[in-house]
């Protein structure tokens, strides 16, 4: 998230999840749990990976990642705002899962060594201040042959761009979000193989990106 406006704004939501979930079911026209789905999907993970989530915000994606991990895999998410880890750390508590770990952390600042197998963040690489320095990042822990997902927005596109003028702003206000984070831009420079899908007219998109096996 881009500074202290960001984290103090990502604390404000960890306590309001309910007025959060209505929020990403708007921008994903009520498709967000198969949006979700399809972007974990991406990351093709295999029973015994170890997965690390950016911006893993209260936690919503944990139990997929851990679900396809399995028992013997492991989960490692992170997020710049204490709200958030708070409560991403409640939930992996009430569920009980030893292999999944929250931490506060900066992702263009991993403070981390890997190898890990994949790498995920879901609606918040353009919320970050620098996605450049995140895929960066994500490529040094990734091992050979590693990915990397995200679910993520971005404006409308020809014929539909009138409509910027009320979602950009709005969306920029609640959530920090930066239009013009080129995020895909970012996975093209720091990775060997990228690929995207987009929906809802093109402003939703799962971009997965693929690292050379040697």
């Amino acid at each position: 998230m881009s500074g202290r406006r960001g984290q103090r704004l990502y604390d404000w939501w960890s306590r309001h999840g309910e007025l959060l979930d209505g929020l990403y079911d708007a921008a994903f026209l009520c498709r967000q749990a198969q949006l979700r789905a399809k972007s974990v999907d991406a990351l093709a993970l295999s029973p015994g990976d170890t997965v690390l989530e950016l911006g893993c915000g209260d936690g919503r994606s944990l139990h997929r990642l851990r679900t396809r991990v399995g028992p013997r895999g492991r989960v490692v998410a992170l997020d710049y705002s204490e709200g958030m880890v708070r409560r991403a750390r409640e939930r992996v508590r009430e569920a009980g899962w030893t292999n999944v770990h929250v931490l506060r952390a900066d992702a263009s600042r991993l403070p981390l060594v890997g190898p890990v197998d994949a790498v995920y963040a879901s609606m918040a690489a353009s919320a970050m201040a620098d996605p450049d320095a995140v895929a960066r990042e994500s490529r040094r822990l990734l091992r050979p042959g590693g990915r990397m997902a995200l679910l993520d927005a971005r404006p409308f596109g020809e014929p539909w761009t009138a409509l910027n003028r009320l979602v950009v702003p709005v969306s920029r206000w609640a959530t920090d979000w930066n239009p013009d984070a080129d995020v895909t831009g970012a996975l093209a420079t720091a990775f060997d193989e990228v690929d995207l899908d987009t929906y809802v007219w093109g402003t939703v998109f799962v971009a997965s990106a693929r690292l050379a096996d040697s």
